[in-house]
């Protein structure tokens, strides 16, 4: 199945691709969660995003995109579509996006947010939403970048 989604973080209409056997209660939890993502979360995805397009220019040798304001990032990313898989727990909303950014075309950009929580921020690999914290902990997570600026913050 699927529909479409009114998207605050990329402000304008995200196709929305669901998984057979989801329930449209889940596909509406799961929208409502989209639709009411925070400032703060907002501010963590764009961090995550910074970090993945400076860390990826870096290793390809090209000049990042030019950021005065956080959310300047959000300018050359392109979310076209959210995910719906059938979930693990029905009361748990993820909102899992993929799309294009302009510093990498090829592998372009995946999030998913479980529960409020950015957990995944990277380029698209078809990550499972489900996983433990840890199995997103490898390399390239840029997620954990944001988690290990927080800790940090909150020991000083």
């Amino acid at each position: 199945m699927s529909g479409t989604v009114r998207s605050k973080l990329a402000d304008k209409n995200l196709e929305v691709w669901i998984e057979e056997d989801v329930s449209i209660e889940y596909v509406n939890l799961c929208a409502k969660s989209l639709s009411s993502i925070d400032d703060n979360l907002i501010e963590d995805i764009c961090k995550a995003a910074i970090s993945y397009s400076e860390d990826f220019c870096e290793m390809v040798g090209q000049e990042p995109p030019k950021i005065e304001k956080m959310r300047d990032i959000l300018q050359y990313v392109e979310f076209g579509s959210m995910l719906v898989d059938e979930p693990e727990d029905k009361s748990v909303p993820v909102v899992h996006l993929t799309g294009g950014c302009e510093w990498e075309p090829e592998h372009g950009i995946e999030v998913i947010i479980r529960n409020g929580e950015l957990i995944y921020l990277g380029a698209y690999n078809g990550a499972w939403a489900w996983g433990e914290l840890e199995h997103y902990e490898e390399d390239y997570n840029y997620a954990f970048v944001v988690k290990q600026s927080v800790d940090i913050e909150k020991e000083n």
